[in-house]
């Protein structure tokens, strides 16, 4: 399903970044895919069942949750996974582009969500962008 990727900050995301980004809180809190609830039904999962949502600059596995998101738009807290679906490039602004990225999302039967250290592992070895 093609849907539109905002990201951004969230109480529960600030919040849990205090107790750290390495802890347990935290990865609930932004390792997450909040959906409308009848596009979660057309892609045949329930709350906290696994997804991927793919970008051109990456892809990435999250718990789904029904949010107040519009249809076909899905929302992901600021944190490493948010970053690993937007680009590094701010086109001369200062900041890179966090919002209506173009994005597939997919049902991933018994899958979980990609764990910080899947993240960096990944991320290793990959040069910087200016």
């Amino acid at each position: 399903m093609e849907v539109l990727l905002n990201t951004g900050r969230t109480v529960d995301q600030g919040v849990s970044m205090e107790r750290g980004k390495t802890s347990q809180e935290y990865f609930e809190k932004v390792a997450v895919a909040f959906l409308h609830p009848e596009d979660a039904k057309e892609l045949g999962v329930g709350e906290g069942q696994a997804v991927r949502l793919t970008t051109e600059f990456g892809s990435v596995v999250l718990r789904c949750s029904l949010g107040n998101t519009e249809r076909g738009s899905v929302f992901v807290p600021m944190g490493p996974w948010a970053n690993a679906l937007t680009s590094a490039l701010t086109e001369g602004t200062g900041m890179p582009s966090l919002k209506g990225l173009r994005a597939k999302i997919e049902a991933v039967p018994g899958g979980k969500p990609t764990t910080l250290e899947e993240l960096l592992r990944s991320w290793r070895g990959r040069s910087g962008s200016a």
